[in-house]
């Protein structure tokens, strides 16, 4: 009897929790389904998209800081003024001020010209055209060795990327070259950002806060953030993460194919200084770079400044240092100034990582330092415009390289990944959440499949699912029919992999339906795996890059010096460089 009535009492007590459950729930207010209207009311004003492929909505070519020039050339960004009204956001924004070359707004007839403006900082958004709310941001830094290239990238359309992902996508643009990097004793002003001489870190600090306040308005969720970027964009991203400025701003990051960097200050006015002699040349003020260095040392700051601030954009980019401008310096507001040492001791924004590199890394430096024998206008032609089959080997190498490319640029590959897995290996020892892949698919068509691999910023065109054919591109030589399968089904695993990295901070999770990633392991063994393979059939690989000299062993000298002129190994940090020590 007595357990009876505890029985009943229990029934009861359920039947009263469930009934007061079910009534809160009914009380409380839902959950807003996104509202799918192109009109979108942002803190500087309301702007209107479009509606754009698969199924997504676009807003393209949004201000997220007021145009960098005039007094505001070597400044930190200032919020966009205000506007009334809404303001179209249907086309994407010009370039940032470069050299014209194969990235960004190509036109083979302005390459080795000035093109594009100061007045570039803006991005785009993308996001799928539904209800869904409260979607991972995917913040996309576009490459370039940060002296070239923009959001107008066909490549970097987002709109496949959000639709597939379910993402709200952005991409932006950043000042480059030396409008990005200027570090001079004549323009300090005494405001620790300005004085930073990191303008390119401070518009993606700037494009993260706007990020912070606007996501919201797209469906996008602020605390969800992934940076990621490529090349000088995955650099980049390596400059974030070194930044206290950006802490807190973004809470996963997605590396391709780059591997961090921090100069001194001084090597920052070592570059100003180069940049200044180039001025003085070119406005007729000194006949030769020696006269201009002396008279520079005789010139006042206000007399530096205002040659500098009446340079063109033109003249800047024109006299940045190549092909990899200095960034980055160890001023201690923008960038930590512990540097490359204090981000390997874990003096960095800790998050997951997810750090990638393509199988020929290499064979874009080999070919475009030396080896390949077309210039950009011929190499564009052949890329975009040569029938099927009609181009060979041999016009794209040069006679005196064609029996060592092929070994050169495999031992540079082999460098840069075990550059990237000595960084990985160090860091590993304080963050437990960091995820290798290489990225080994190259079923391109001949000679270009033995001429490239690969190559670098393949694997570009399959995180945001575009192989682009219907207009001239870089990667264009890459994409047949014989292909199209393959490549489309390794995308889609790929963005899988990328979504599931952005929502959850790991490329993959249990009876998701996907190949499980580990994350990287120190230990070396046969069964420790440490990275994904993307081919045609993705698998976890216990490949390590840990034993380089068997490779470095088999170069010639010329192959050797050749290796030196592409990778400054002895800036690396002696934790990382795999020839510290070793015979040059």
């Amino acid at each position: 009897m007595h357990r009876s009535r505890s029985l009943a009492g229990l029934i009861r007590l359920l039947l009263r929790t469930t009934v007061l459950w079910a009534l809160a729930m009914l009380a409380a207010p839902a959950l807003a389904a996104y509202n799918q209207s192109l009109t979108r009311t942002l803190d500087a004003g309301q702007i209107y998209g479009k509606v754009a492929a698969n199924n997504t909505h676009a807003f393209l070519g949004i201000p997220f800081a007021q145009p960098p020039v005039g007094a505001l050339r070597w400044r930190a960004p200032q919020p966009p003024q205000p506007w009334s009204g809404a303001r179209a956001a249907t086309t994407l924004a010009g370039m940032c001020a470069q050299v014209g070359n194969p990235f960004g707004e190509p036109d083979p007839a302005t390459f080795g010209q000035p093109v594009g403006t100061e007045d570039c900082l803006y991005l785009n958004v993308w996001r799928p055209n539904s209800s869904a709310d409260n979607l991972p941001v995917f913040f996309w830094i576009h490459g370039g060795s940060n002296t070239k290239g923009s959001a107008r990238e066909p490549a970097y359309d987002g709109a496949y990327l959000a639709h597939k992902a379910n993402m709200v996508v952005v991409t932006v643009q950043y000042r480059m070259g030396m409008l990005g990097w200027l570090n001079h004793p004549a323009m300090k002003t005494g405001n620790a950002l300005d004085d930073s001489g990191n303008f390119t870190t401070l518009d993606l600090v700037r494009a993260l806060d706007w990020v912070k306040t606007n996501a919201r308005a797209f469906g996008g969720n602020p605390g969800q953030v992934t940076v990621a970027g490529q090349s000088a964009g995955c650099i980049n991203t390596w400059g974030l993460l070194q930044s206290p400025l950006a802490d807190g701003k973004f809470h996963r990051a997605l590396c391709m194919s780059g591997v961090p960097n921090a100069y001194p200050p001084v090597v920052g006015t070592l570059a100003a200084d180069s940049l200044i002699d180039n001025l003085l040349v070119d406005t007729g003020r000194a006949s030769t770079t020696l006269q201009a260095a002396a008279q520079r040392v005789t010139m006042s700051a206000a007399d530096i400044a205002a040659l500098l601030r009446g340079a063109s954009a033109a003249q800047i980019m024109k006299f940045t240092p190549s092909p990899v401008v200095p960034g980055h310096f160890t001023d201690g507001t923008v960038i930590r100034a512990s540097g490359l040492p204090g981000l390997l001791a874990g003096n960095y924004n800790k998050m997951p990582l997810m750090i990638g590199s393509t199988h020929d890394e290499g064979s874009y430096f080999a070919f475009l330092f030396g080896m390949g024998q077309p210039s950009q206008q011929e190499l564009w032609n052949l890329s975009n415009y040569a029938a099927p089959g009609s181009v060979t080997f041999n016009q794209l190498i040069k006679p005196e390289f064609r029996p060592i490319y092929t070994q050169t640029h495999e031992v540079i590959s082999y460098a840069l990944d075990n550059v990237i897995d000595n960084v990985i290996r160090v860091l590993r020892l304080q963050n437990g959440d960091i995820y290798r892949y290489n990225y080994n698919w190259d079923d391109t068509p001949q000679p270009w499949k033995d001429t490239f691999g690969a190559f670098h910023g393949i694997d570009v065109a399959a995180l945001f699912g575009n192989f682009v054919t219907d207009e001239p591109n870089f990667m264009r030589f890459a994409w047949s029919s014989a292909n199209a399968s393959s490549r489309k089904a390794l995308s889609d695993k790929f963005i899988g992999h990328a979504a599931s990295f952005a929502r959850y901070g790991a490329p993959s999770r249990m009876f998701d339906g996907q190949t499980t990633w580990n994350n990287w392991t120190n230990f070396v063994c046969l069964l420790c795996s440490k990275r994904m393979v993307f081919d045609n059939q993705p698998r976890m690989s216990a490949d390590d890059y840990l034993f380089f000299w068997p490779r470095y062993s088999l170069l010639s000298p010329q192959q050797r010096e050749f290796l030196f002129q592409q990778i400054d190994f002895n800036a690396l940090p002696e934790s990382v460089d795999p020839l510290r020590g070793g015979t040059r």
